[in-house]
């Protein structure tokens, strides 16, 4: 109990100090609850954090977005009720990204290797705060790059990993995405579209959202936004300014092996795999994960099918995105 107080006393602490007046922040009196948006300093930039549990002796669950630039911070009370109650789910904005995003700070030095570096630090943070040995890590879209990587190089810290739209390989990618994308467009009878995509063979991420093939067209993802409670005007004006440096990643980028996952085919963690049936984002391609989890060596390769989503599963099929989640901690801890 003593632990559990001291743990609690200092993540508000830390809270109440670095809050801004924007924020909102709920307190619990039950000491094993946390709900907790704060800065981390990590590695000389301070980032921020979201922790939040109804029960802070749970596993820790730490989410990595995408986009680069992608902040999922707002979207996750839409599939957290669930989690709270059985992980500590922490959602972290990467350096640059929405709260993570300072005036003047040059978002083009921002690399692949930093943001991974970055993620060992917070997840040495968390460890030690809350007393754990491992945790559980969602890598998704970009996100899925850096954890698929973590997941190799640093088994030792994670008891599963959940890639989510993993990416595989850029190059073989773009060639699916591109395939599916030009018969969409000829059963469209989308002529402009076309041109546009035959003059270079590069399927436009525009595109690709245009005919669901990034989430379902009914959802509009401001909108869910705006639904957090720790929405604040001005948000999304700041969300966009960490997604511009995006562009350094994906799109017809000068150097697309920045988010093609390295040849990793030995992990010494259990590996599930989340995949939208409609999921053609450029970079994660679901079929390259099938054949990932054909050929990798670990001790359990899993690939989990939503069959009603794309590339924004955690948004589009909530309960069943905590459902699984929930049973990969009952196989796994």
């Amino acid at each position: 109990m003593a632990r559990i107080f001291f743990i609690s006393i200092v993540l508000s602490l830390v809270s109440l100090i670095s809050f801004k007046n924007e924020y909102k922040k709920e307190t619990h009196k039950d000491q094993n609850k946390i709900d907790s948006l704060f800065d981390l300093n990590i590695n000389g930039c301070p980032q921020k954090v979201l922790i939040q549990s109804n029960n802070i002796n749970n596993p820790i669950l730490l989410y990595l977005h995408g986009g680069p630039g992608s902040s999922f911070m707002m979207y996750s009370y839409l599939y957290s009720n669930k989690l709270i109650d059985n992980f500590t789910f922490v959602n972290w904005d990467n350096r640059g990204t929405a709260l993570s995003y300072h005036e003047g700070m040059d978002t083009t030095k921002i690399s692949e290797d930093q943001i991974r570096d970055d993620a060992v630090v917070l997840i040495k943070y968390l460890l030690k705060t809350f007393h754990k040995r491992k945790i559980y890590l969602i890598g998704h879209s970009f996100g899925s790059v850096i954890g698929l990587q973590l997941a190799a190089n640093n088994p030792e810290f994670i008891q599963a990993y959940i890639g989510m739209g993993q990416v595989i390989n850029w190059n073989k990618s773009v060639d699916i995405t591109y395939r599916w994308l030009h018969d969409t467009l000829m059963k469209a009878k989308d002529s402009i579209g076309l041109k546009r995509i035959e003059s270079d063979k590069f399927p436009y991420i525009d595109l690709v959202l245009k005919y669901g093939g990034h989430h379902r067209l009914s959802i509009n993802l401001d909108s869910c936004v705006k639904g957090s409670p720790y929405y604040f005007k001005g948000y999304l004006s700041l969300l966009q300014k960490g997604k511009d440096f995006s562009q350094l990643y994906v799109g017809k980028n000068p150097n697309p092996k920045a988010i093609t996952a390295k040849s990793v085919y030995r992990i010494d963690v259990p590996l599930y795999f989340f995949e939208g049936v409609n999921d053609h984002v450029i970079a994660c391609a679901p079929e390259l994960v099938v054949d990932y989890c054909k050929n990798v060596t670990a001790p359990k390769a899993e690939l989990v099918w939503f069959n009603h989503s794309a590339h924004y599963i955690c948004i589009e099929e909530p309960e069943k995105f905590q459902n699984e989640l929930i049973r990969i901690l009952q196989e796994t801890n």
